[in-house]
């Protein structure tokens, strides 16, 4: 089964490949060398074969199961650490031993081997254990040596000893020092990362809750000032109406108008506090309170079903003309068992609520009856006005309409506006209810 690896896992991948091809090619090349020489060391005959065969069967556990290229890392990088160390402290450990046998003439070419070793951790180890295997590699295979070293200094006055002490020595503490240098500097560059990172995710969440606010300002005024404008305007244009009762009505617009004013600059001081500070900023996201379009607050914090009778008792009293003609009102909202309802979902139901209303105060001509409900069926929850009145002739969708279904489609729901058979129009949203864990 393949696995799907992530870029840099896979270059990872294809550069320890690589790696263990060159050591199992090399490995494989030393064996057959030192089968070829005379009075060769038992350990050069086991050393060498011994890490092309386990070299080998990395490779191939690698290359076809590339989800275990973790486990390779670490798997190779103790058995070179292995083979690595054990010939560094067991010539050592010999030539302490044995005054006729010299270390320099002795060891294996180890150096380029622990230097190359380094370099294979600092890519594949991770920055917080890297600088600890570095210092224990660098004791592991410098220590013995480097000791050997200080009670035989004759040696160091040869070639080999002086290239010995300056790879084990300054070389590797160089290395190392580096290292230390690149986990900071790595540690310094992650670290302006995240900073960016969070700094692009507060100016998505700032984006979002501006977007979120002209979504509100664009239903707000729909509701308020535009209702009664689009009412001012179909009366002045259908029937006489005296000049005090213009400018009555007037005088009630631009009160609405002031109140979406208001409400526009408490959001934008809001959201200008927001930027420096994080806990505004999620005070703002969570804002608790609906403003309906005649510019009256209400608590989202209630429970739905008392919200709504908030929203149906406040939008009633408007003075919209079809409310006038009102002679029976039914209302019934009962409780929701659904715990996942933010505060986001409620409000757009809360506004969607009040539209549905003010449609029918606005065009419900002849209507003496309204039915507002609120009520689960069937896994679902259904919020349903209806009336009495002459009904709407189909024709062009409106942008109340229009915003109706793209609730229903983020609630993952339904909506449906119809006339009636015997006169008036049902209005109805249902989404389905997520039960309440017991």
């Amino acid at each position: 089964m393949s696995t799907i690896l992530d870029p840099q896992s896979k270059l990872k991948r294809r550069m320890v490949l690589a790696v263990l091809i060159l050591t199992v090619v090399g490995t494989t090349i030393s064996t057959i060398i030192h089968r070829l020489e005379l009075n060769t060391h038992p350990l050069h005959l086991i050393n060498p074969p011994l890490f092309a065969i386990t070299s080998l069967i990395l490779l191939i556990r690698l290359y076809t199961k590339p989800e275990s290229l973790q486990q390779v890392i670490n798997l190779s990088l103790f058995q070179s650490v292995m083979f690595v160390v054990m010939p560094g402290w067991f010539y050592s450990l010999k030539a302490f031993t044995s005054s006729n046998i010299s270390l320099v003439d002795n060891l294996p070419p180890i150096s380029s081997a622990s230097l190359m070793l380094m370099t294979l951790m600092l890519i594949t180890l991770r920055p917080q254990r890297l600088l600890l295997a570095t210092i224990l590699l660098w004791i592991g295979v410098a220590g013995p040596i480097l000791a050997y070293f200080i009670f035989n200094p004759e040696e160091l006055y040869s070639l080999r000893g002086l290239d010995l002490l300056i790879s084990f020595g300054p070389v590797m503490g160089t290395q190392t020092a580096l290292i230390f240098l690149h986990n900071r500097l790595q540690s310094m560059v992650e670290s302006l990362y995240a900073e960016r990172l969070q700094y692009y995710a507060q100016i998505i969440e700032l984006q979002s809750i501006r977007q979120k606010a002209l979504e509100q300002a664009f239903t707000q005024i729909h509701n308020g000032p535009l209702q009664t404008l689009a009412l001012l305007q179909r009366d002045v244009q259908t029937q006489q109406i005296s000049q005090a009762e213009f400018l009555q009505r007037l005088n009630e617009l631009n009160t609405e108008i002031r109140a979406v004013g208001r409400s526009f600059t408490d959001e934008n001081n809001t959201a200008s506090k927001s930027v420096s500070s994080p806990e505004i900023l999620e005070s703002a996201t969570l804002e608790n309170c609906l403003r309906l379009g005649e510019g009256t607050s209400i608590d989202l914090n209630l429970p739905l079903h008392n919200v709504l009778h908030e929203v149906y008792s406040l939008t009633l009293k408007r003075n919209l003309p079809c409310f006038q003609t009102i002679r029976v009102k039914v209302r019934n909202f009962a409780p929701i068992t659904q715990p996942s309802l933010t505060l986001e979902m409620k409000r757009d139901l809360c506004l969607w609520l009040e539209e549905a209303l003010c449609n029918v105060g606005k065009h419900a001509r002849g209507v003496t009856r309204i039915v507002v409900t609120g009520e689960e069926s069937e896994g679902n929850y259904i919020i349903k006005v209806q009336d009495n009145g002459h009904g709407f002739k189909p024709g062009k969708e409106q942008q109340g309409t229009k915003h109706s279904h793209l609730l229903a489609k983020r609630l993952g729901g339904e909506f449906r506006r119809e006339s009636l058979p015997k006169g008036g129009v049902i209005c109805e949203l249902s989404w389905k209810v997520v039960p309440m864990k017991k």
